[in-house]
This record gives structure tokens, C-alpha cells and sequence, in this order.
């Protein structure tokens, strides 16, 4: 079972000694936590199966009951348990009226097993049917004048089973939850193989005084483009990405992208054209997820957050340089204090990990890049792509397509800070995303990535470290974008 998602979900059982407690349990799963409190989603018939509101425990922990549905309808409970905070929320995701589309996704639960009843957990996929060609199977059902979409759900690994009531709905792309599990159907071997999921906005109907920020992330769509050794496009794929936003004042807002966690190949192979010694040995780096700004920081958000804006090249929307890296820092500490979350600058690790977005090529193009896909300088080349522009300065950001976790400029634009100091290579690096705190004998040099408009193409790729900067240097192709943990400042 995935780590975020065992953290996540809770077993629901009953505190009656009249309720067949032995027999009878649910899965819920935790979505916001404020102060000593933690909220829970489940199906309002799993309440009624363990015995009524007032037996219902979390985890073997009594829990109180906020809000309830009609379990014809809006079966659905939110559950409040005091003291919890060691199980992790998961983010929710209302589906858009216009995703026509079969989500790929996982169920982890809880159920009874073998004829002792013993309680265990699994994690099963499948699909969850938005649209089924003619056939709509994102169903609406009726209650009282208002509307809430039920997904049919198809499993191909494993199978549901009593007990899965209430289980998150997890899309595996983006790693947030776009439904509850509500039942299973089917008869004899094919029981458990398919089921329904009511959706994540089945919340809003029962509880309308839930906190705002609730739901505050949204899902965004975009293609993602992969060219040859000659930069000509070969494919084009439709991806989606979870988003959530800072408002910052004056209309100036930050868009914060959800990275889900992996694990990857660091560095670059022996066989990469232009590889450097400081890239190697490639290494393997497990991350938890995290979230990174969509873009480069842009100068008129610099200048709310820091009041001034130092760039050569001006314009809101292009990216802020001419900033240290000790301005950077100093950016997150302030942002981080207006919207009290915790933001910083990446990890190497997280940058490259950002970057690849699941690719193990050069750059997250495919294995060369033109100067239709990047801001850099077009004079040289890589591989066998022709020369293109050299623009000599910086561009607004997004102007070129993004990778598939819908980052935008990870390649060119400008050089970007992270958080860790200068090591020649990666001999001792951390494995787990952190950053490398340790010096190397030059306290005073951290690594930029990403390369610049400057920069030719072979300082753009995924793996490519610059490392001989000062963190007090000021420079026109020096940038950087933030990460976010998501949690709040203790």
C-alpha cells in the first residue's frame, strides 16, 4: 500500500455490544485537519451499520459525527475525532463537468477475512468511468432537488469486499481523491469487480458550512509534447495535473502544482551526450509528495511579497532575476508568513525528480530540444535538432509546453536556486529528497538548475548542475520557483 494512503485511511467500528461489531466495519479517510481536530470522510450506511452516531469509532477512538446524508442519496458522513493528527489528509478533487475521460485509480480499505474475521488492508485498482462511449456512467441521482454524479467503478486488481464502504477513490495520476466508495455489485466469482463512488462534491450538499479551503485545489488540462533526436514532434498526449492557489493581493496570484511521490534514477547515464563527472553516480532517490510552483516566480509576484522588483528584463510576467539566493530565501520565509504554509526552496533532488516528470531522457522533451519548446541559446545545438533563436533575454512564462506534472520553463528562461550546497558529485547525496546541508569545502556555493536564456542547449538538460555560484551573487539568468509541503507553520 502506498505510504501517503496507509497514513490516510482509518478502520470504522462500533462501540455496541448490539451491533455484531465482530462482523460489521467501514473504511474512512482523513481530508482536513484543523488545530487538535481531524475530519474524516465515509458513507453515512457505514454509521448506520456499526450502530448510530453514537457508537461510531475511528481507529478504535470514539469519533463524533459533523454532518450525514441520506444514504439513498448522499451517503456520505463526515466524522470529527479529537487528537489524530497522525493520520495524514488527502487532497480533494471535484471532477470538471467536461473530464470525458476513464480515470485510472486505487482503493485502499479495510475488510473481514477467513472465518475468524480477522481485520486486514489492501489497496486494489481499477478504473473509474467518467464516460463509456454512449453510455453515461458518471450517473446523476435525485434527492430533493439537488443532483450528486456517481462513478461506476471497474476493478482489475483485486476485488472489493465488505468492509471497502467509504474507502477513498484515488486518481493514481494526480494522487487525489475524486470519489468515496459506496458499494460493490456483481454475483458469486464476479462480486467485488465492480462498484459505484459517489462523488467527492456529495460533500458540499451535506455539510455547506464546511472551512473554505476545503477545496481549494482544481485540476487543469494540457498536452505534452515528445520529439525525436531531430526536435521533430512524435507525440502529443493529453495529461492532467492538480493545481491549488496562493492569493497574494492586487490580483496577483501564485498557482502551486501537486507533485506525486516516486521514485527515481538521479543524475544522468554514462552515454548522455554533454554529461558531466558532478552527475554521477546516478542514484536512486525516493520522494513523498510535495508541491512546486507551476512556473518560475514572476516579477510582479517578487514585488508584492518582497516590495521591489531588481529584474533587467521587466515585465510582470516574466520571470524575477537578478536575485541571490540569499532574495530567495529570503522571498519563501516572507510567503511562507503571509499564508502561513511552509514554503522554500527545492532540493536538488526534488528539482530534477520535478523535472523529469517520469522521463529518464535529456530533457523532458525527448532527447534533444529546439527553441519551439524552451528559451535558450538556439546558436548551438543538441543532438541532431537544427539551430533556432536566440532571444538574448528572458520570456513571460508558459509561453512553451509544460512536462507531465504540468510544470512550465523547467528548461531555459532563467537558472533556477536550490536549496543545497555545492558538492562535486553525488558521492553520499541523500536518498530520501531531502537537501544536502553538508559543504563541500565552498560554504558559501549553492546549485542552480534549469539553464537560462543564455545558456546552450547542453546546460538545459534534467541532469546538468551549476554549481559555482555564491549565494550573494546577483546575475540577469539567475531565477527560482518554490516547493510547498503543504503543511501549515507550527
Amino acid at each position: 500500500m502506498n505510504g501517503q494512503l496507509e497514513k490516510s485511511i482509518v478502520l470504522i467500528t462500533s462501540a455496541s455490544d448490539n451491533s455484531m461489531k465482530g462482523n460489521v466495519i467501514g473504511t474512512g479517510f482523513a481530508f482536513y485537519q484543523e488545530e487538535n481536530y481531524t475530519y474524516l470522510l465515509t458513507c453515512a450506511h457505514v454509521v448506520e451499520d456499526v450502530g448510530g452516531e453514537e457508537y461510531v469509532l475511528v481507529n478504535n477512538i470514539s469519533a463524533e459525527v459533523v454532518a450525514i446524508g441520506d444514504t439513498q442519496g448522499f451517503d456520505l458522513a463526515v466524522l470529527r475525532v479529537k487528537e489524530l493528527l497522525s493520520v495524514l489528509p488527502l487532497g480533494l478533487i471535484i471532477l470538471p463537468e467536461e473530464l470525458e475521460i476513464s480515470l485510472k485509480i486505487s482503493i485502499p480499505g479495510y475488510f473481514l477475512w477467513g472465518e475468524n474475521k480477522v481485520r486486514r488492508r489492501k489497496t486494489i485498482k481499477g478504473i473509474m468511468m467518467v464516460e463509456a462511449g454512449e453510455e453515461k456512467a458518471f450517473q446523476i441521482i435525485k434527492n430533493v432537488g439537488e443532483e450528486v454524479a456517481i462513478g461506476k467503478l471497474k476493478i482489475e486488481a483485486g476485488k472489493l469486499q465488505k468492509g471497502y464502504s467509504g474507502a477513498p477513490v484515488v486518481d493514481l495520476e494526480t494522487g487525489f481523491v475524486v470519489g468515496i466508495t459506496t458499494h460493490m455489485e456483481g454475483k458469486n466469482e464476479e462480486e467485488g469487480k465492480e462498484g459505484t463512488a459517489i462523488s467527492i462534491e456529495a460533500l458540499k450538499k451535506i455539510w455547506p458550512e464546511m472551512p473554505p479551503d476545503v477545496f481549494h485545489f482544481y485540476l487543469e488540462k494540457f498536452d505534452v509534447i515528445t520529439v525525436n533526436i531531430k526536435g521533430e514532434e512524435i507525440n502529443r498526449h493529453s495529461h492532467k495535473a492538480a493545481f491549488f492557489t496562493e492569493d497574494l493581493g492586487n490580483g496577483v496570484m501564485l498557482e502551486m502544482v501537486a507533485i506525486p511521490g516516486g521514485t527515481f534514477m538521479m543524475g544522468s547515464p554514462e552515454n548522455e551526450a554533454g554529461r558531466r563527472d558532478r552527475e554521477s553516480p546516478q542514484h536512486e532517490v525516493t520522494l513523498q509528495p510535495f508541491y512546486m510552483s507551476k512556473y518560475p516566480i514572476t516579477q510582479n509576484q517578487y514585488k508584492i511579497i518582497m516590495g521591489k522588483n531588481p529584474s533587467d528584463f521587466k515585465g510582470e510576467n516574466r520571470p524575477v532575476e537578478c536575485v541571490s539566493w540569499y532574495d530567495a530565501t529570503e522571498f519563501c520565509q516572507k510567503l511562507s508568513q503571509k499564508t502561513g504554509k511552509n514554503y522554500r526552496l527545492p532540493s536538488e533532488s526534488q528539482w530534477e525528480y520535478a523535472c523529469r516528470a517520469g522521463t529518464t531522457t535529456p530533457f523532458y522533451f525527448g532527447e534533444t530540444i529546439t527553441s519551439e519548446l524552451a528559451n535558450y541559446n538556439g546558436n548551438d545545438i543538441y543532438g541532431k535538432a537544427p539551430k533556432g533563436k536566440y532571444r538574448e533575454e528572458t520570456t513571460d512564462v508558459g509561453n512553451f509546453p509544460p512536462n507531465a506534472f504540468g510544470l512550465y520553463d523547467m528548461h531555459g528562461n532563467v537558472w533556477e536556486w536550490c536549496a543545497d550546497y555545492r558538492h562535486k558529485n553525488y558521492e553520499g547525496a541523500p536518498t530520501d529528497g531531502s537537501a544536502w546541508l553538508e559543504n563541500d569545502g565552498k560554504e558559501h556555493y549553492l546549485v542552480l538548475r534549469g539553464g537560462s536564456w543564455l545558456i546552450i542547449p547542453d546546460g538545459c538538460r534534467s541532469a546538468y548542475r551549476n554549481y559555482n555560484a555564491g549565494r550573494d551573487i546577483l546575475n540577469y539568468n539567475f531565477g527560482f520557483r518554490v516547493v510547498c509541503d503543504g503543511g501549515r507553520i507550527t
